[in-house]
């Protein structure tokens, strides 16, 4: 937290100090920011969380870090600041990126699914039934009374 802190000083810092800066304009883009966050990423993740709360826990996680990947990449791959007359500006097959890191991220959650239930039950360190009581039982078998 006192990084994170740090940080957001030295932006401020930079952004006041800054000659050319337009408060307005950064006032505006946080608000956007804070807006989207809080209007569209927040309740979606809490309305998935809770249309999920019988999904294994990986599932649960890949599903949050896709809507993140995807609300941070859509801009890219809509086309949002393209401009005909710079080729350079977004000069990329953003919709293929996109589909390639939802492609890892799934089959990355998948496997280790799959691993995690190839597994003998009673040699899970952690897992889904076990509670902080089963683990001192089977974690330390010296120390179980």
């Amino acid at each position: 937290m006192t990084a994170g802190g740090l940080l957001m000083a030295y932006a401020l810092f930079g952004a006041l100090t800054e000659p050319g800066l337009k408060l307005g304009g950064v006032a505006l883009f946080l608000g956007g920011v804070l807006a989207v966050h809080d209007g569209i990423f927040l309740p979606l993740v809490i309305a998935s969380g809770a249309l999920l709360t019988r999904a294994h826990r990986l599932v649960r996680a890949a599903l949050i870090v896709s809507l993140a990947v995807t609300v941070v990449a859509l801009p890219f791959v809509l086309g949002y600041g393209r401009s005909p007359d710079n080729p350079s500006a977004l000069p990329l097959a953003y919709g293929r990126g996109l589909l390639t890191v939802l492609i890892v991220i799934w089959t990355v959650t998948l496997t280790a699914i799959a691993l995690l239930r190839r597994l003998p039950h009673g040699s899970r360190k952690w897992g889904p039934g076990r509670s902080s009581e089963d683990r001192k039982k089977t974690d330390h078998p010296s120390e179980a009374h």
